[in-house]
């Protein structure tokens, strides 16, 4: 979904899902977001939701789409606080926003994803990548045990990939 999005999405709708895929931040803290909590190379913010103070430092490639989008205002002299805007260039409205995104995934046939979704996604992989609960919690607000809760019930449950690497770890270790 995430690869399909990147390829054919409309980039205002592009540029919010990957604040998302890169910071595991939710939607209106997301959307919230304005040009003077970006230092060039953390996003600060405030969580709307619990209030927890959160910096995140920026992958290389988000760090880029966000320095595109300063540039793009820029040029443009879009008066806009707002890091993410939508087609007109103006800050995007909760509604606003949920509105263009089912219309944008409707359009591109995904279905049965919402943007909210991309916060688990965001913990799954960073589990997979070896990252620990608790730094996971560090980026994301959750809680260590929220984190445990998203990753148990509804991630890697299931999850196929995850309960493989056991036991190639196994086979990879020591012999009993």
């Amino acid at each position: 979904m995430i690869d399909k999005v990147r390829r054919e999405g409309k980039p205002h709708i592009v540029a919010a899902m990957e604040v998302a895929v890169y910071t595991g931040q939710r939607q209106g803290d997301i959307l919230a977001l304005k040009w003077p909590q970006y230092d060039g190379t953390h996003l600060s913010l405030r969580q709307g939701k619990t209030g927890k103070r959160v910096k995140v430092r920026l992958h290389k490639d988000l760090k880029a789409l966000i320095d595109q989008l300063k540039q793009v205002a820029e040029d443009r002299k879009v008066r806009s606080a707002s890091i993410l805007a939508n087609s007109r260039g103006r800050p995007w409205t909760q509604d606003g926003f949920q509105t263009s995104w089912r219309k944008e995934m409707a359009r591109l046939g995904i279905e049965g994803v919402t943007f909210h979704d991309l916060r688990g996604t965001f913990i799954t992989a960073r589990r997979r990548e070896g990252s620990t609960v608790e730094q996971i919690a560090s980026i994301s607000g959750h809680t260590i045990s929220e984190v445990r809760s998203v990753l148990e019930k509804h991630y890697l449950a299931d999850d196929q990939q995850a309960s493989d690497a056991v036991i190639l770890r196994m086979e990879a270790g020591i012999k009993v």
